[in-house]
């Protein structure tokens, strides 16, 4: 029977974050229940909670989940951040709000955090005109999400086989 927890751990993170909607989490159910016959019952669970209710998506996410993130979700997800941060879905500040935000919920290495945290105060110290500017914070964090590059499709390779 095929191991669905990175991938529901990846979902519940990626709610938490703003970055994947609730539809697609469902979709993600609804497409596994409609391939494996031995899908985990709790799959059934969370295709029948409404899209919208994010709250309620986490809490039928958690029994799939294997606990912490691993470090190839957290790649993922940066990676995904920094899609949209490139496109101009996500703002720079959005940006840094998120990542601040995974910082505070999500298990990842000390190295991440540190650096998440110099990038939120470059950015504060620029916005209140104490020291730099904010498109300079903007470059700093375009650079630093790069490293991130293609880890999203690693994950999905990886959780999939």
């Amino acid at each position: 029977m095929p191991d669905y927890s990175q991938q529901a751990t990846f979902n519940r993170a990626a709610l938490l974050l703003g970055l994947t909607s609730g539809e697609e989490v469902v979709a993600w159910a609804d497409s596994i229940i409609a391939s494996d016959v031995h899908a985990p019952g709790d799959l059934l669970t969370l295709s029948m909670v409404e899209p919208g209710d994010l709250s309620e998506l986490r809490h039928a996410l958690w029994p799939l989940t294997n606990g912490g993130e691993s470090l190839a979700i957290i790649r993922a997800l940066f990676d995904i951040l920094r899609r949209h941060l490139q496109s101009g879905t996500r703002s720079a500040a959005d940006t840094l709000r998120v990542l601040s935000q995974a910082s505070a919920l999500l298990a990842m290495p000390e190295i991440y955090a540190r650096e998440i945290a110099t990038l939120r105060a470059d950015h504060m110290l620029a916005v209140a005109r104490v020291t730099g500017h904010t498109s300079d914070v903007e470059t700093h964090t375009k650079q630093w999400l790069t490293q991130f590059d293609g880890g999203e499709a690693a994950f999905f390779q990886e959780s999939t086989c």
